[in-house]
């Protein structure tokens, strides 16, 4: 009998459809539990009762023999020099009762295992809190994140080492910061440049700023911290020289102390800022925020500001990535559901009338607006601060599919369960009302 060479071929295609379409079946299946859902849970608390006292300070990291570089996909993520060195920065305050550490540090972000290396490099410290937040430069130096699907595509090959270094820079910065600490007070100013950015989704540009001055009651300056929200991409994928992009120019400009940069709900906010001469853009965009930060209002000088935080725990929403189509999310749930975190901290900080709501990863504006409204007057997001979780979008537009759903991990359910668990945090460190 002569065989049919068409149903051959039919009945080989038909396996081969048969076998990748089963084990989506198989990992479509629900493998996993469903995550807990439970009310967010403090794990820290003080509150400060002046006066004020505060040090700061600055290291360069060290990046070793041929360092990697971080920010952007690369084939090879060996970097080609370096542009200008980057540093850690902390700035360290301290009431009776309250003793926090801020640290700012000029590399793309903090994965959780570089938080902990830190953690146990000051466990002999008495600190109420620690914020640890990255300025999120896209030319920093790489290879501190263990995690496969990061080093594929933003941090380079895991090294050991270069974690322990960036590590190691960040508690000497803090140890540094505490030994310098002494009387010190608060002066608060805020403002606004919308023109320093564009928001990539067509959405409100933010342009929001922040500073908060730290002086010896004589006058002599300690510290500024500022909060602004910008991606600092200017240097773009093309570069390979490790740069802290134009923050690092920012931050070497003070002439108020060491100065601190923490990013804010920067999602959706890249860098715009005047036209630049070729060459020159990371110090065009830099000399801009100066002149605006120089230029903030300050409130009156305060000895005894009010010194809160609290750490808050939160469950985090099933894995959903929004780059996977919504058929195949599923799958992915059950593939990357035991690689990303399920739970979540969040902080928040008040010193004097400014409030700080802390969250691990990159709120787009509105979501951003949203927190600050919900948790009052004098709020400010600080995001990439203690993990990572990637993109933080509307619910909407996740389910839309619009604005930075595509590189978001966890669904419509993570703008919701960090702002609860954001107001959670500011209730904590506040305490009774009239406290």
């Amino acid at each position: 009998m002569k065989k049919n060479p068409t149903g051959r071929a039919l009945r080989a295609t038909l396996l081969a459809l048969a076998i990748p379409a089963s084990i989506l079946g198989i990992l479509s299946l629900p493998l996993r539990p469903a995550p807990p859902e439970g009310p967010p849970r403090v794990a820290a608390a003080a509150a400060g009762r002046g006066p004020l006292r505060a040090g700061a300070a600055a290291r360069e990291i060290d990046l070793g023999r041929d360092p990697l570089i971080a920010g952007f996909p690369h084939l090879t993520y060996a970097a080609a020099g370096v542009r200008d060195p980057v540093t850690a920065r902390a700035l360290v305050l301290e009431e009776p009762g309250c003793t926090v550490a801020i640290a700012s540090v000029e590399i793309l972000l903090v994965p959780p295992g570089l938080e902990r290396e830190v953690r146990a490099r000051l466990a002999d410290l008495p600190l109420d809190g620690l914020l640890l937040g990255a300025t999120h430069t896209h030319a920093g130096p790489g290879g501190f994140w263990d995690e496969l699907v990061a080093e594929r595509t933003a941090t380079g090959p895991y090294r050991p080492a270069a974690r322990a270094r960036i590590a190691d820079a960040i508690a000497a910065a803090i140890r540094a910061a505490r030994a310098a600490a002494g009387p010190a007070t608060l002066a608060v100013a805020r403002g606004a440049d919308p023109t320093l950015v564009w928001n990539r989704d067509g959405g409100a540009r933010d342009g929001r700023i922040l500073a908060l001055r730290l002086s010896r009651p004589g006058g002599e300056p300690v510290a500024e911290l500022v909060v602004v929200a910008s991606h600092p991409t200017l240097l773009g994928g093309a570069n390979r020289l490790i740069s802290g992009d134009w923050v690092g120019r920012f931050l070497a400009a003070s002439r108020g102390g060491v100065r601190l940069l923490l990013q804010g709900a920067l999602g959706d906010q890249s860098p715009l800022g005047p036209p630049s001469p070729p060459g020159r853009a990371l110090e065009t965009y830099a000399a801009a925020l100066e002149r605006d930060v120089a230029a903030l209002p300050s409130s009156p000088a305060a000895a005894a500001p009010a010194l809160r935080f609290a750490e808050v725990e939160v469950d985090l929403p099933a894995v959903s990535p929004g780059a996977v189509p919504p058929l195949l999310r599923p799958a992915a749930r059950t593939l990357l559901g035991g690689v990303l975190p399920a739970t979540a901290r969040v902080a928040a900080l008040r010193l004097g009338d400014a409030l700080l709501l802390a969250v691990p990863g990159e709120p787009v504006e509105e979501v951003g607006r949203g927190w600050c409204d919900a948790a009052g007057p004098g709020a400010a997001v600080v995001g990439l601060a203690g993990g990572y979780l990637g993109y933080v979008e509307t619910p909407g537009a996740f389910l839309d599919g619009r604005g930075e759903a595509v590189r978001s991990y966890y669904g419509p359910g993570l703008a919701p369960r960090l702002g609860a668990g954001l107001l959670a945090a500011v209730r904590a460190a506040d305490g009774p009302p009239g406290n």
